[in-house]
């Protein structure tokens, strides 16, 4: 069994985020986008909460929001920097110089992978599929 079919069952186990839970005392709500800066009027966007325990990676997020319905994704695990790449979110793949890129709620990059993120409650965490270009300034 691979990492990310391993990671989904364990957030299956941990219940029902937003939409299906009867007790959310604990809980850290983390407003998820999900966004295409590359087409705007791509239909799939995003903007939905989801009910996590407190520290919880971005990764275990996505797969707590996969579990309620809210996306779907696909996520390649590199060892070398402990984290999952994300490959695609609701259908839309990186394809030659447009990728996923993740964000706080002030538009910050973050510089490390999904899993080494923790969310805590009122966080926002957005996903935006971006065109990389070279920058020399």
């Amino acid at each position: 069994m691979n990492a990310q079919k391993k990671m989904m069952e364990a957030a299956f186990a941990a219940g029902t985020s937003a939409g299906g839970a009867t007790d959310t005392d604990g809980l850290a709500k983390v407003i998820l986008k999900v966004e295409n800066a590359v087409d705007p009027d791509w239909p799939a966007t995003v903007n939905t909460v989801v009910l996590v325990p407190p520290g919880s990676s971005v990764y275990h997020m996505l797969l707590q929001a996969f579990k309620d319905g809210k996306i779907a994704f696909n996520a390649s695990w590199y060892g070398q920097y402990w984290s999952h790449f994300i490959d695609s979110l609701n259908g839309l793949k990186n394809q030659g110089f447009n990728y996923w890129n993740f964000q706080d709620g002030e538009g910050n990059e973050f510089d490390r992978g999904v899993d080494l993120i923790s969310v805590y409650d009122g966080d926002v965490i957005k996903f935006r599929y971006v065109e990389y270009s070279l920058s020399f300034e």
